[in-house]
């Protein structure tokens, strides 16, 4: 699959998944049913199924665009670039998310894709720490520019914020960087490949063991020398 074909296919599967929250948060617009139940309540286990649901749940239309934007974005970056494991990784820091939120949060209705942005957000960047070639960082670098301002997201300064999901979304995304920083995409090797000084060739003006030699390895290599020039059979003694 060439670059125009992967770009295609990340901007159709991030922005059909961006539109299926839409669809989702217009059905509950239009009709009058609870769509908290379908939150996380966190230790009630009555309420297990919030852990998968409770990302695609949004309390406003703002609740949801805010959320839309970056996880458009972030998910185009992961699933173009991080194609053969970005399943894995999206599935991953989902279930870990939901989960992490399930057992730590406080008591309260947690809802909302914000997890899930924190925690694809923090793939990107870590990555970068863990797979050290250009690419990576570069990407690190754009997504810290781009969204360097939601690490504000992670003090406790609203209560209508799950500032808990945020926090252990982003610790889902520096798991999954972790866990796949192996998983090297096809180019990736090329980009980070770093050159070892012992591999550039250099001209000395002196023998690179010149400081090595003791004086009395240089005494019998002297000697050595003297005994090979009075065997050479182009000598002639001079009487």
């Amino acid at each position: 699959m060439n670059h125009k074909d992967k770009l295609i296919t990340s901007i159709i599967i991030s922005g059909g998944f961006s539109l299926f929250l839409i669809l989702i948060h217009l059905y509950y617009v239009l009709i009058t049913a609870d769509k908290y139940h379908w939150s996380i309540y966190p230790r009630d286990f009555s309420h297990w199924y919030g852990m998968f649901t409770g990302h695609f749940i949004h309390a406003s239309w703002e609740h949801l665009l805010g959320n839309v934007s970056p996880l458009f974005v972030t998910m185009i970056v992961i699933f173009f670039f991080y194609r053969s494991i970005s399943w894995f990784v999206f599935v991953m820091i989902w279930f870990s998310t939901g989960f992490a939120v399930f057992m730590f949060a406080r008591d309260s209705a947690h809802l909302g894709a914000s997890g899930l942005v924190y925690g694809l957000i923090a793939f990107v960047f870590f990555s970068g720490f863990f797979r050290r070639n250009i690419r990576s960082i570069a990407l690190m670098t754009i997504i810290t520019i781009m969204y360097g301002g939601y690490t504000a997201g992670f003090l406790p300064v609203d209560e209508r914020v799950s500032w808990e999901s945020h926090l252990l979304g982003a610790f889902a995304g520096l798991w999954a960087a972790f866990v796949f920083r192996g998983f090297k995409e096809h180019g990736e090797e090329e980009y980070g490949k770093r050159v070892k000084v012992e591999d550039i060739q250099r001209d000395y003006y002196l023998p690179r063991d010149v400081f090595e030699k003791t004086l009395e390895q240089r005494r019998k290599e002297f000697e050595a020398e003297q005994l090979r020039f009075l065997k050479n059979d182009d000598f002639t003694n001079i009487v």
